[in-house]
């Protein structure tokens, strides 16, 4: 074995503990870049998938809460007879389970354009009988439906977020398992207008307007002719294609993939600089070995190497050990079961442990390249001058 093998080895083993705490230093970072990078792109899976849905959303010009009338559909769907459309009004209710915190996205929508504007939901025969037959229907992403513990036939109550703030009986006749959003619940408008009309609200209002075409010319000049025919209308519209309608959506609420992106860049520099304070309290330790070193003919490129072979190698245990954590978890344990909203299942690509190692090993590299540098300027003479 060479030398500077066995003395690499020695090197790494002489003390554990700061080996193992350096290596656990650059783990950590790069756990949090693997699953930064999964989540970044589950989100332009999912803005991907919405974009090839043909979709556009119209919402009021004035802001997202404010609501739209309902007859607003009538003059979308008749807006040009050559190039024929779909129009779902829906209402938001948000709501929460009674005793139970945690949130949930739901929205009522026109019963009898649903299925047309969603075709990607895919309702089965009987599904979609129930969803027209049946005032009480609800549909449920499947994420949310394995998160509560929900099956179809189930009966639930919700209570709104939003008007009518009564609690709300649903059935639930579908969990969309070829849907591609997960989280979203969807019931029926006309039975929230009934409970909106008993508790005297504005039955007759919609949050957004879906519009699907059938083709992306279509979507265009939908795009901008919608805007146009509502300029001068007490309430204004703006349109958007779906993917951007979410993309704006992600950004305005908490942005996510640039928060995860300046969360990496600061968990990989704290990294490096743990790792390049290893390695220069390495160097001030072994002083006089690198002397004796330089001494008995190794070069200036040998000792370099020396050092940041040891600094490439913990940082790259560290990084595969970040890397494969996370990767096993989501591949191979009941964490590829937990749905996240938009996202589904994180989803861990090999790809990106491999950049992240790559992360690792340029972490060793800027670590070890002053103590590298200085050990190869390192003058014997001096350094046995300044061990006495």
């Amino acid at each position: 074995m060479p030398l500077q093998l066995v003395y690499l080895g020695r090197n790494l083993t002489r003390n554990p503990l700061r080996t193992l705490l350096t290596a656990a230093a650059v783990a950590l970072p790069i756990t949090i870049v693997v699953l930064s990078s999964a989540v970044i792109d589950g989100i332009s899976l999912y803005l991907d998938n919405s974009g090839k849905q043909l979709r556009l959303v119209v919402i009021n010009r004035a802001s997202i809460v404010a609501l739209l009338p309902e007859g607003y559909r009538t003059k979308l769907e008749v807006l040009d007879a050559h190039r024929p459309v779909y129009v779902c009004g829906q209402r938001w209710l948000g709501g929460q389970l009674p005793n139970d915190p945690r949130p949930l996205s739901t929205l009522a929508a026109d019963v009898d354009t649903f299925p047309a504007v969603f075709p990607d939901y895919l309702l089965r025969p009987g599904e979609l009988e129930a969803w027209q037959t049946d005032r009480q229907a609800l549909i449920v992403g499947r994420g949310t439906a394995t998160q509560f513990g929900w099956q179809v036939g189930d009966r639930i109550t919700i209570n709104p977020s939003v008007p009518p703030y009564v609690p709300l009986q649903f059935h639930i006749v579908s969990t969309a398992p070829d849907a591609v959003d997960t989280y979203t619940l969807f019931c029926r408008r006309d039975y929230i207008a009934e409970e909106l009309k008993r508790n005297h609200y504005m039955e007759d209002r919609v949050s957004l307007f879906f519009v699907k075409c059938r083709s992306a010319s279509d979507l265009e000049y939908y795009r901008t002719g919608i805007d146009r025919s509502f300029a001068n209308a007490t309430d204004e519209t703006m349109t958007q294609d779906e993917k951007t309608f979410i993309n704006q959506f992600i950004t305005q609420q908490f942005d996510l993939p640039r928060n995860l992106t300046i969360l990496c860049a600061i968990t990989v520099l704290v990294a490096t600089l743990a790792a390049a304070n290893t390695m220069s309290m390495n160097f001030r330790d072994r002083l006089g070995e690198y002397a004796t070193l330089k001494s008995i003919g190794f070069g200036h490129g040998a000792v370099l190497a020396t050092v940041q072979a040891e600094s490439l190698a913990v940082c790259a245990a560290g990084g595969l050990c970040g890397a494969l954590v996370p990767y096993i978890a989501f591949t191979y344990t009941r964490l590829r079961e937990y749905h996240v909203p938009l996202i589904q299942q994180l989803q861990v690509r090999p790809v990106v442990c491999l950049l992240a190692v790559g992360v690792a090993l340029a972490i060793g590299l800027l670590a070890g390249a002053w103590p590298a540098w200085l050990a190869a300027r390192l003058k014997p003479v001096d350094a046995f001058r300044a061990l006495e």
